[in-house]
Parts: C-alpha cells; structure tokens; sequence
C-alpha cells in the first residue's frame, strides 16, 4: 500500500471517528429513558444516522464549503 493512500486512510479514519463524538452528544440524553420501547428505537435511529453522517463527512464538508462560498457572492 502506498504511503498516500495510508495517509488518506487514516486522515478518514479520524475525521469519522471526531464527527461521531461530536455527534455522541445528541444521543446522550436518550440513556435515561432506555427502559421504553419507543426511546430505544429513536436510540437506535438516531445513533444508524449519526454513524451514516460521520462516515460521509468529506461530502458534508464540501457541501458546506460551496454554500459558503455561494453566499459570498
């Protein structure tokens, strides 16, 4: 494996790992109420979206990135 694809890995690799702990904080107040079945399935809902949304944070940076840009202009 070539050293800039190593590089490129692990810099994914930690842009995943600090969007899920800042999106942990979302779903932190959801452990009070785990007992109900309708908590834990919003749990469950919420914790699928914000590992989809940390795997996927080079798009939402540049999305971001451009819309920034736009309203710049």
């Amino acid at each position: 494996m070539s050293i800039w694809l190593w590089i490129a890995l692990v810099a994914y690799s930690l842009g995943a790992i600090i969007q899920w702990l800042q999106f942990s904080q979302k779903f932190g107040q959801f452990n009070e109420y785990t007992n109900f079945p309708i908590v834990w399935v919003a749990k469950v809902v919420t914790v699928s979206a914000c590992i989809i949304e940390a795997l996927i944070w080079p798009c939402s940076l540049i999305l971001s990135n451009e819309l920034v840009q736009e309203k710049d202009l």
